[in-house]
């Protein structure tokens, strides 16, 4: 079986699991506080950025989510490889689960890099009518390397000696601030720190910066929702790091996603386009090497479905 149609068959499982299955359905908002404006959001997340919503109390989201290949020739995309169908560049599943109506965490496993991904998002503040205009969340995860050690270490100085196992952990902090405008526009904006424990050390040969563990990174995101179901997502990471900035050996450049969400009570869909290979912030941010003007975009989807536990 190709990796195409392995794809293919897993979303139509997933799907046809969910359709089937039992599982108690809920409304698109969290229990909250009284006054408070919603929903801002439908999702936990939309497309490569986490949102201030958490998963309900007793609910588990099983989601995943897929990213396909470059659709542009000039990004070795084009009709020889299906306008990237037959190229998996990342693949994630994982889940959710409410302790709270501020408290989620959850768990993740992705393609790129073999990623195991332990995550939790707390929920600070509601937007409220006549209180904050804005609602705020913290979103902290660590993620785990387990590939093999000739892969993970691929290209490095680093000599066996000063090898271990804290190495393969990388960590993401993101704060998360937005607001509902009104029943059509909600915004976002995401401070983000992603640290990595292991570089690779080398250098821009353009400003002599070398790589750094720690790199900053500045995200925004916004959904115009059209009906009460469908609406248009976009988000965006500015990456704030010097060793990226011009570098002659290897272009690397900002995330930029544009999708389509549609929600239906229990399922959420969203299918989107983005030059981001990973699906993941700790993947996306040190990561992104595809630029739009060179036809990098590549087609993706993101399918959730919410089960009472």
């Amino acid at each position: 079986m190709t990796k195409t149609s392995l794809s293919f068959f897993s979303l139509s499982v997933f799907c046809l699991f969910s359709i089937s299955s039992f599982a108690q359905s809920y409304t698109n908002t969290t229990p909250v506080p009284k006054d408070t404006i919603t929903p801002t959001w439908n999702d936990v997340r939309i497309i490569n950025s986490p949102t201030t919503k958490t998963a309900p109390p007793h609910f588990l989201d099983v989601y995943f989510m897929h990213r396909f290949g470059n659709m542009g020739e000039a990004s070795n995309g084009g009709a020889h490889s299906l306008y990237g169908f037959d190229v998996a560049s990342d693949i994630v599943v994982g889940f959710d689960l409410g302790l709270s109506k501020r408290l989620m965490v959850g768990f993740s496993r992705s393609k790129q890099q073999e990623m195991l991904d332990f995550y939790g998002k707390y929920k600070i503040l509601y937007q409220k009518k006549g209180g904050s205009p804005f609602s705020m969340a913290i979103s902290e995860d660590i993620g785990f390397i387990p590939q093999d050690t000739s892969t993970f270490y691929k290209g490095s100085n680093i000599p066996t000696s000063r090898r271990n196992f804290y190495d393969r952990f990388d960590y993401l902090t993101q704060l998360i601030i937005d607001t509902r405008i009104n029943k059509h526009i909600s915004l976002e904006i995401i401070p983000t720190l992603c640290h990595r424990n292991h570089v690779i050390e080398t250098s821009n040969s353009n400003n002599g910066a070398f790589d750094a563990n720690d790199i900053p990174a500045i995200g925004a995101g916004g959904r115009y929702m059209i009906t009460k179901q469908l609406g248009i997502v976009a988000d965006y990471y500015y990456i704030i790091s010097k060793f990226r900035m011009n570098n002659p050996d290897q272009a690397y450049y900002n995330s930029l996603s544009l999708g389509i969400e549609v929600f239906t009570g229990g399922h959420v869909f969203e299918i989107n386009l983005s030059n981001a290979s990973g699906l993941l912030g700790n993947t996306l941010i040190p990561s992104t090497t595809d630029t739009w003007t060179k036809g990098g975009f590549k087609l993706g989807f993101t399918i959730m479905r919410a089960f009472g536990v």
